[in-house]
């Protein structure tokens, strides 16, 4: 292929993929089957998307900056008399999934909008330090777009409303996933005051994801007594643990010396949910210490009882 040709290849394939919607309008047909042509349903999609980078600075031959950012994208596909219906339950439903996991619900926020046709719309928005930006836009597009897709076969469009047959509306419901996991790093990101009154600065740095959020939800470690056994310990409970689906950080493993200070302060700032410290009383009496992210409380626990105890706290956490 030659260079412009390869050029050529490369800019289409930019500006198909510049969003997620036309791939699910061409689907719609063959998606409808499935559904028993019965309205309304909907296409999820999550992927990488491509757009121009504004920049001052030129590019030699002209050329822009391309920038890729990843989209979740739905489109529902709907009776044209409950578009407006479907938009604004969507509407709600995605203001509270933003806030649900935020430790700051207020800065979530909405506001309806309108496009150049005069269509109807919403934009979810994060209150950043330095201002509100997007993280998600919905919109009531009406008929217009499929029609455009399947201009020569309208009939196909056609889905069961009940006992009659419509061309339905499309609502569009897209996010930018990049955009939405920075506002919530910020949104988690917190200074406390130190409990440890050794330490020279007077606030910890804590990354407080919620439960559901948080990729690491429990730090296995090691405090005094026999290296060789506590680990062996550490071991077997890690393996317990990933067995029923609690991802685990194997502290134990590190071979450079800190100090449980220390260790607390890096597990908070990974938004580990708690901290687990086998010693040897774990190896008397099987008593392990498990301290918490949150309320920097610890306690003791047997250890025949901490897997329960972690896959309760975070079932429940999904169910707030």
């Amino acid at each position: 292929m030659s260079r412009p040709a390869r050029e050529r290849h490369i800019l289409k394939f930019i500006q198909w993929r510049i969003c997620l919607f036309p791939g699910a309008l061409e689907h719609y047909v063959s998606c409808l089957d499935l559904v028993n042509r019965k309205l309304p349903y909907g296409l999820a999609q999550v992927g990488v998307c491509f757009h121009p980078v504004p920049d001052t600075q030129q590019i030699p031959g002209g050329g822009k900056r391309i920038g890729e950012k990843t989209e979740a994208s739905l489109v529902w596909f709907t009776s044209p008399r409950t578009s407006s219906q479907w938009l604004d339950f969507w509407l709600r439903h995605r203001l509270l999934w933003w806030r649900k996991f935020a430790m700051s619900p207020s800065n979530f926020s909405s506001s309806d909008c309108e496009d150049a046709e005069g269509r109807r719309g919403s934009r979810l928005y994060y209150s950043f330090p330095w201002g509100k930006e997007p993280v998600e836009a919905l919109w009531n597009l009406g008929d217009k777009e499929l029609l455009h897709t399947y201009p020569a076969d309208v009939a196909r469009l056609h889905g069961r409303d009940g006992r009659k047959t419509v061309v339905p509306s499309v609502v569009s419901v897209s996010g930018d996933l990049d955009r939405g996991v920075l506002a919530y790093l910020y949104d988690s990101f917190q200074l406390t005051e130190n409990s440890f009154t050794r330490k020279k600065s007077l606030h910890r740095k804590v990354l407080k994801l919620h439960p559901c959020l948080a990729p690491i939800k429990v730090a296995l470690d090691v405090g005094r007594g026999p290296t060789v056994e506590l680990r062996q310990v550490c071991q077997g409970l890690y393996n317990e643990l990933l067995e029923n689906g609690i991802s685990v950080w194997p502290g134990y493993l590190e071979t450079v010396h800190s100090s449980l200070e220390q260790l607390y302060s890096k597990y908070d700032e990974m938004s580990i949910l708690f901290t687990v410290l086998i010693t040897e009383t774990t190896l008397e009496n099987g008593l392990v210490q498990l301290r918490s992210r949150d309320t920097t409380m610890k306690e003791m626990m047997h250890i025949s009882k901490l897997k329960d105890f972690l896959i309760k706290y975070i079932s429940s956490a999904k169910n707030v």
